[in-house]
């Protein structure tokens, strides 16, 4: 015997995949002509950025630039310079499934670097970065809500739940043409640049998303051979842009993530033919996930008075959004010189962080570490570098519930300051922008799939109305109802009764 099931639809996001890929760097080249020769390296940075992704069926398919950007000491000692090398790379990342419907959050993370000079005008580079890809896609997940049939008993949970309205992701880019203003020389080459971006507010307006944000960007650059000192500048560039997200509306709760994909910020000639223009272009990605709050009935057991059932049983888990936290926080650091005194500091920047998150005892507590990069002059006009991790620290109040959390920690650098506190050392401030998604979890046991065998019928005694059961304290009335064949209302109804179990040693009447 067949019963319907109704089934209720739960929109629901699934991660399909969660991983890295490893890609090697080998590099050997010669510096182009305008570079002076090398007599020292100070700093080998390597920039992995992706430029294009893409979900072709179960493979994640990934292009990007390696830029190879190193300062060193010319020949005299006295001048810092910079050559760069740019290299393409491809990956292409297996996944468990398909990937209909799903975004990718592709990152890219560098594992080491060796570099060193094998002739003043020759460099030899080995290393190796990870491509990290987060794969999540929008599913339809069915819950049976209820089973029709005379015969059968069920028992229901009712939970708190979110949907997944709506899931997106597109980029974009912000293209300035900045002046290098304040009295300051023009540029001959960019030694050394950085871009943070964040999204300052959003607006949601059918099914799109309208981003007003800010991209932040600094340069270090050299005005020439005969003018050895480096010049810094830092602009900030609003932008505004909208993006489509399909099924959003107002009443949803959305999470807009914003990275910097990579970016391009070259010296320009002004009309009268002197470089103190910066042509930049800045490649972001927005990802938008969007939820609605729910309830959601689930059958966690059910039985039939008539016959033996056959039941298909699975765990179910089930995610609330309970908030979007976003915080800021300013960690400070002392950094000593290694090479004693200093003069000045030529540039302060990070480069690396990483996060987690976990919810105990009403808090949110993130720890995650960073570095610090430094670029300064020696107390004799030496120029040297030199970089520290440090761990950092973070927690807010939580006013969640006892359920299980899970959360979806991010972090970036918003800016990295400084205040000399004597001769050999350096405060350091790090201004943290933390967010974090915030889900509660349960689960629960549910009914798939039910059906009777009606060449088995329970059997039942019909003889009397009523029969007597001497029950235990916390006996449930729901397996006693199993027992005889009844139902868990009838028992209460015909013993006054208003809980589900028990309370007592005592005799119960059991309608028959």
């Amino acid at each position: 015997m067949e019963y319907k099931l109704n089934r209720e639809s739960l929109p629901a996001c699934e991660t399909v995949y969660d991983g890295c890929a490893e890609q090697p760097i080998d590099l050997d080249f010669s510096l182009p002509d305008y570079c002076p020769d090398i007599q020292k390296i100070l700093k080998c940075q390597v920039t992995p950025s992706v430029t294009a992704q893409n979900l072709m069926g179960d493979r994640l398919e990934v292009e990007g630039t390696v830029t190879i950007r190193v300062l060193y000491l010319d020949a005299s000692g006295e001048n810092i310079r910079c050559c760069e090398n740019n290299h393409p790379f491809t990956a292409s990342i297996a996944i468990r499934q398909p990937a209909d419907n799903a975004v990718a959050f592709t990152k890219t993370r560098v594992e080491y670097v060796n570099c060193r000079a094998t002739s003043p005008r020759r460099l030899d580079i080995h290393g190796a970065f990870s491509v990290c890809a987060r794969v999540i896609r929008q599913v339809q997940d069915e819950i049976v809500s209820r089973i029709e049939g005379d015969d059968i008993q069920q028992k229901t949970r009712t939970l708190d739940v979110s949907r997944s309205a709506g899931l997106a992701q597109q980029q974009f880019s912000v293209t300035e043409v900045l002046e290098i203003g304040g009295g300051k020389p023009p540029a001959e080459t960019i030694v050394r640049s950085g871009v943070t971006a964040s999204v300052q507010d959003f607006k949601v307006v059918s099914n799109k998303l309208i981003l007003r944000g800010e991209a932040v960007l600094r340069v270090l650059y050299s005005p020439g051979i005969d003018s050895p000192a480096l010049e810094a500048m830092e602009y900030e560039i609003p932008f505004s842009q909208m993006i489509d997200c399909a099924g959003v509306t107002e009443e949803c709760t959305c999470d807009v993530a914003l990275d910097v994909m990579n970016y391009r910020v070259e010296a320009k000639s002004d009309s009268s033919g002197e470089n103190t223009l910066l042509e930049t272009e800045i490649k972001l990605m927005a990802t938008a996930c969007a939820w609605q709050d729910a309830q959601i009935t689930a059958v966690t057991d059910a039985y039939s008075t008539r016959y033996e059932l056959s039941a298909d049983y699975r765990q179910r888990a089930f995610e609330r959004l309970s908030g979007i936290l976003s915080d800021t926080s300013a960690q400070k650091y002392t950094m000593e010189f290694d090479s004693g005194g200093v003069s000045r500091i030529i540039d302060l920047w990070n480069e690396v962080s990483t996060v987690a998150a976990e919810i105990q005892d009403k808090q949110i507590s993130y720890k995650g570490r960073l570095n610090v990069c430094l670029l300064a002059l020696t107390a004799e006009g030496k120029p040297f570098y030199q970089e520290r991790m440090f761990d950092y620290a973070f927690a807010r109040d939580y006013a969640g519930g006892s359920a299980a959390v899970r959360c979806d920690p991010r972090v970036s650098v918003q800016d990295v300051s400084y205040r000399i506190t004597g001769a050999a050392s350096l405060e350091v401030k790090v201004e943290l922008r933390l967010a974090s998604s915030v889900f509660e979890q349960a689960s629960c046991r549910a009914v798939a799939d039910i059906s009777a065998d009606e060449e088995h019928p329970r059997e039942k005694d019909t003889s009397a109305a009523l029969t007597i059961y001497y029950a235990d304290p916390s006996e449930s009335l729901w397996d006693i109802a199993r027992m005889y064949c009844t139902s868990a209302d009838a028992i209460r109804e015909e013993n006054g009764l208003a809980e589900d179990f028990i309370p007592e040693n005592g005799m119960l009447l059991i309608p028959m």
